[in-house]
Formats: structure tokens, C-alpha cells, sequence
């Protein structure tokens, strides 16, 4: 529902986001050692990749009017992590009944 859309507060003002994707790329995912916590750089630009990719084909809000949330965890990559997560993401919302525009590959 629209009650479960994230508040941001913007410099302009507030707004919501009902569509949220989650990237998650845990260290021991590409054979690192390290601290799994908050998002790093790679994290949050490959997440805004993948979640502009699927912005593209989402439904309007007056059509389809749910908050969506995506969270893709990344266990192993050895190649394109988020353009995996776009593909999987993209055979989820189908799977889910939501009205995307196409598939996104």
C-alpha cells in the first residue's frame, strides 16, 4: 500500500518512493574479507543502475498502486552482479502479476 512507501526528505521538500530495490554485495561474494554492514560505493551505484533500469518499464502509480520492494543479494559473482539482478528482478515482478511494460535483459 501507499503506507509502506519510503519517506525522503528531500531539499526541496518531501516526497515518497514506492518503488525500493535493495543491492546487496556482501565481501565473501567476489572472495574478500571484510566487514558486512552498511552499503558501500559499489553497492549503492550498482543498486541505482539496476533500479533505474527497472524504473523505466514500472508501471504508473494511478495503475498499479503499491509500494514494491526488490532485494537482490548477491552469494557469488563472477561477471555483470547487477545487470543479474535486473533480469532477476525483471522475472520477479512478472512472476508477481505486476503490469511491467516488457522484460528487461
Amino acid at each position: 500500500t501507499s503506507r509502506d512507501a519510503q519517506n525522503l526528505d528531500e531539499l526541496l521538500g518531501d516526497k515518497t518512493d514506492n518503488f525500493l530495490f535493495h543491492y546487496n554485495f556482501p565481501p565473501y561474494s567476489v572472495g574478500e574479507i571484510g566487514i558486512v554492514g552498511s552499503p558501500k560505493r559499489r553497492e549503492i551505484g550498482h543498486g541505482r543502475l539496476a533500479k533505474r533500469s527497472l524504473l523505466a518499464v514500472m508501471p504508473k502509480l494511478e495503475d498499479f498502486p503499491y509500494t514494491i520492494r526488490i532485494v537482490s543479494e548477491i552469494t557469488e559473482s563472477n561477471g555483470s552482479s547487477s545487470m543479474a539482478s535486473v533480469c532477476g528482478a525483471s522475472l520477479a515482478l512478472m512472476d508477481a502479476g505486476v503490469p511491467i511494460k516488457s522484460a528487461v535483459a
